[in-house]
Formats: C-alpha cells, sequence, structure tokens
C-alpha cells in the first residue's frame, strides 16, 4: 500500500526540480539564439568583408599614399618641400579618396583570398588616374613636365605582395568559428529539447508550460534583437569610435533576422499551448458544472 506522504514528495519533488529545469532551458535559449546567429554570421562573408573593411585604417593608407607621391615627385621638382606641398595641394581634390579607397578594396579582398593564391597591390596602377592632377600642380607651378615622365616617376611606387600566411589565418579563423559555433548549436539545441520535454514533464498543465517556454524564448530572442542592435549603434564609427570597434557594429548590426525568425516561431508555439490549454480548461469548467448539475437532480 503506497504511503499517504508519497504524493506530497513527488509534488514538493517536482515544484524543487522545475525551477531548476527551467534555468537550464533559459540558459540553453540563450546559448542556441548567440549560436545561431554567430553561426550565420560567420558563413555570411559579404558582411565579414564589410566588417574587415571598417577596421582598416583609411588615414593610415591615406599616409602611405601621400609618402609614394611625395618620394615620386622629389625626384622631378629636386625640392622634399615643394613635393610635400604639391600632395598636400593633390590629396584635397576628389580623386585622392578614390585611390586609399582602392588600396583599401585591394587588401581586404587579399585578406579573403583562396589559399596559394598570390595577392598583390601595384601601387602605381593605383596613382595613375591621378596623373592629370600632378601634372595640372606643377604646371601652376610652372614646371611643365610631360605625363610620361610622371608616369616613370610614379612606375617607382612599391609592389606591395601580402603574405600568405596572413589571408590563411583569416581564413582558416572563419572556419574554425563556424565549426566551433556548429558544435556550440548542436549542443544547446539538445540541452534545449531535453530541459523542455523535462520541464512538460513535471508541468501539472503541460500546455500552459508550452505557452510559458515559447513566451520564454520570444522574450530571450526579442532582448538580443534589442540589445545587438543597442550595441551597434553605440559602436558605430560615425560616433567617434575606433576603426575596430567599428568592425563589432558591423557584426552585431547584422542578421537580425535570426532573433526575428525565432521569435515568431516562440510566438506560435506560446500561441498554440496557450490556445489548447484554454480549451482543455473550459472544457473541464463546463464538465465540471454538468457533473454538478447531474449530482443536484
Amino acid at each position: 500500500m503506497a504511503s499517504p506522504s508519497a504524493p506530497h514528495a513527488s509534488a514538493r519533488a517536482r515544484r524543487v526540480a522545475l525551477p531548476v529545469v527551467l534555468w537550464v532551458f533559459g540558459l540553453a535559449t540563450s546559448v542556441l539564439l548567440v549560436g545561431i546567429w554567430g553561426r550565420t554570421v560567420a558563413v555570411d562573408e559579404p558582411t565579414v568583408k564589410d566588417a574587415a573593411r571598417v577596421i582598416v585604417d583609411d588615414e593610415l593608407a591615406a599616409q602611405r599614399i601621400r609618402s609614394w607621391l611625395a618620394t615620386a615627385l622629389s625626384d622631378v621638382v629636386g625640392s622634399d618641400e615643394e613635393a610635400a606641398e604639391i600632395v598636400d595641394e593633390i590629396a584635397s581634390q576628389p580623386a585622392f579618396p578614390l585611390a586609399v579607397e582602392s588600396i583599401v578594396e585591394d587588401f581586404v579582398a587579399a585578406l579573403f583570398a583562396p589559399p596559394g593564391e598570390e595577392q598583390e597591390i601595384r601601387i602605381a596602377e593605383t596613382l595613375a588616374p591621378m596623373i592629370p592632377l600632378v601634372t595640372s600642380e606643377l604646371a601652376s607651378r610652372d614646371i611643365d613636365l610631360p605625363p610620361q615622365q610622371i608616369e616613370e616617376a610614379l612606375d617607382a611606387a612599391p609592389v606591395i605582395e601580402l603574405d600568405n600566411g596572413e589571408a590563411a589565418a583569416v581564413t582558416t579563423a572563419v572556419e574554425q568559428a563556424r565549426t566551433i559555433l556548429t558544435r556550440v548549436v548542436a549542443l544547446a539545441a539538445a540541452v534545449l529539447l531535453v530541459s523542455g520535454v523535462t520541464a512538460l514533464a513535471l508541468a501539472e498543465r503541460r500546455y500552459l508550460m508550452l505557452r510559458h517556454l515559447g513566451v520564454r524564448v520570444l522574450i530571450s530572442a526579442a532582448t538580443f534583437a534589442v540589445l545587438f542592435r543597442v550595441g551597434a549603434w553605440a559602436l558605430d564609427p560615425k560616433r567617434g569610435r575606433s576603426p575596430l570597434l567599428g568592425g563589432g557594429s558591423v557584426l552585431l548590426g547584422s542578421n537580425g533576422q535570426v532573433f526575428l525568425i525565432a521569435s515568431v516561431l516562440a510566438a506560435a508555439v506560446a500561441a498554440v499551448g496557450g490556445v489548447v490549454a484554454w480549451r482543455r480548461s473550459r472544457a473541464n469548467s463546463v464538465a465540471t458544472q454538468r457533473s454538478a448539475e447531474y449530482a443536484n437532480i
């Protein structure tokens, strides 16, 4: 014969175990959502390239171009000071930022080049569109040089050979991130499933618990969506942040559809659980009322 205290002990065990299971479910939900988002970012090569593009310092590239131009022109005009003045004038022209952008784009493309592919940046080709500007600026200083001679001077600019090891390191890091995040997502999904099923088994009203679990996931997804958008705004380089933080802003602001999809699915689960629980509760109420009416007959 079962002890009368057995049901009370079972109920007490449920009350103790259920909060722990729900805590594990919440933790697994957070890890799963962030893991799926991170995995999506890792396979989103355009976004990763955009982040790398923001990290690369345009000012440093501009300084290098100014240095190469000054070195080439000093041999032409015979004065380092005058060459520096000419470069300052050229740098104020619209074509100069385009040259900077071209070099930065070439550098970022090289970082994601396939392993074994030789990568180099020919500075002379990048500076070629500025030859008319150089010619015009020299003419304004009564220095008459044909464009061919200026082109020969710019040809002395170095050819930057990029180390394949750097590109391989970036590609390898992205691939490793994908592998690690895939494992994290799989583990978190398994824990989420087990803890969710356990919570349903421990609950007295399972469809109400299903609604509760759906609401938990919905709130978590919405919270991460808001936090990531705020983080992207806070790290935006337009607000004076460093290029490195600006790269983080690009990543945080991308692939927000992951949290949106999770929110929609969680809302659907919560709605199904709520509707079924309400219908069952209503049916039980009607059945109880009818039983009471029959008992009074």
